[in-house]
């Protein structure tokens, strides 16, 4: 497992999420937030998230609503703009550290 979002309905909740709206998840990680946003969105709604992380390309969801930037979130308007998106309906950032991060020594925490 890569992590366990921790106040995962909390914080989507907060994103009061449209059914056609769009969503960038700024921190994708294992894709737990973004699992949770895409269960909300309609058909037509749409989710972009970012990780620049390696790890996180394992992680990537099988959804046409979904679409993953392997890159920096410091990006986050440059890549919105070549995706013709101009306006979001919200952003959700996990700043917290991962589980993940933890459990894999090589990652840098022990």
């Amino acid at each position: 497992m890569y992590h366990n979002p921790v106040l995962l309905k909390e914080s989507v909740d907060g994103l009061n999420i449209k059914e056609n709206g769009i969503y960038v998840d700024v921190t994708f990680g294992g894709g737990g937030h973004s699992k949770e946003i895409l269960k909300r969105l309609g058909n037509g709604g749409k989710l972009f998230a970012f990780d620049q992380d390696e790890d996180a390309q394992a992680n990537i969801l099988g959804d046409e609503r979904f679409t993953l930037i392997a890159e920096n979130f410091r990006y986050i308007t440059q890549f919105l703009k070549f995706y013709g998106i101009r306006k979001v309906d919200g952003i959700l950032a996990d700043y917290g550290v991962s589980s993940h991060q933890f459990d894999q020594a090589e990652r840098g925490f022990s």
